[in-house]
């Protein structure tokens, strides 16, 4: 069987995360808990305080949707992974609300059907989304840039400095995006650590909009891993109409994830919908 860990960001609904963790008893889980999120903290590292395979890390981050903090979390969990000392096939990074869609066999299968060894990583040109990077954003890490008047204020910005002002950010990189959800191997964790600890490439995406969805793109692509992508990660997500948020999944969902084209789907909430997450528990034993 393949090594695999798990690297979940989580921020709310106990009950749905203790479900999702036990699917995965077969891997080492790694959970970043939202800071804002202190109760399920607490009561996480309660109920896994004895658990071999979970770990709660320490090192938690204020995420903010759209803010360079995503980025933060994720590669707080990556550096949790390295820090465990165990070589894994493959590091999976999903969020409280997914779940796994194969058995821990279908998985592997999976994986060697679409090349073993392979990162999958969802890469596409980054068309006309290159202001989220040679712009300067700087209401990323307010938690209310989502209302109307934080993105009024930003898109005037923005406008204002098009004409005038070019970031000197990201200069020898072609720029990519795609969904900052990835299963990848354990040589590419171990570059991105790298890069990271070693080169001013995180200060590169300071003041820059969704850093999530460009960070890792960027960073695979203008690399030697380049010839290893996959440009899938093989998530099912649905974004309905210019909702920045995915879909809440139900039973109605289920044929169209539930097919074996996918290794996880998102988003499922235990408020809205439990029957769901039961019953894809029970296909994927």
């Amino acid at each position: 069987m393949l090594k695999h860990a798990f690297i979940i960001s989580v921020h709310k609904n106990f009950e749905q995360i203790k479900l999702l963790v036990g699917s995965l008893s077969f891997g080492d889980v790694f959970l970043h808990v939202d800071l804002k999120s202190d109760e399920l903290y607490h009561k996480l590292c309660m109920e896994y305080k004895n658990s071999s395979n979970v770990k709660i890390i320490e090192n938690r981050v204020n995420v903010n949707w759209s803010g360079f903090s995503q980025v933060e979390a994720t590669l707080n969990l990556l550096k949790a992974v390295k820090k465990n000392h165990k070589e894994y096939d493959y590091i999976h990074f999903i969020s409280g609300q997914d779940l796994l869609l194969l058995s821990p066999k279908k998985l592997d299968s999976f994986i060697e059907n679409h090349g073993k060894g392979k990162e999958f990583i969802d890469i596409e040109d980054i068309g006309n989304y290159k202001w989220r990077v040679k712009c300067f954003n700087f209401f990323r890490e307010n938690p209310k840039n989502r209302t109307l008047t934080y993105r009024g204020i930003d898109i005037l910005l923005r406008l204002i400095q098009l004409p005038f002002i070019r970031r000197h950010n990201l200069q020898n990189n072609k720029l990519y995006k795609g969904s900052s959800w990835f299963s990848i191997t354990s040589d590419f964790l171990t570059y991105v650590i790298k890069v990271v600890e070693g080169t001013d490439y995180v200060q590169q995406f300071r003041y820059t909009a969704c850093p999530d969805e460009h960070f890792f793109q960027i960073l695979a692509m203008n690399s030697e891993f380049k010839h290893c992508i996959v440009s899938n990660n093989f998530r099912y997500v649905v974004f309905e109409k210019l909702n920045p948020s995915p879909k809440t999944l139900t039973m109605e969902d289920y044929p169209n994830f539930m097919n074996g084209n996918y290794m996880f789907a998102r988003k499922f909430d235990w408020n809205k919908d439990k029957d769901v997450i039961y019953q894809v528990l029970k296909d994927v034993r």
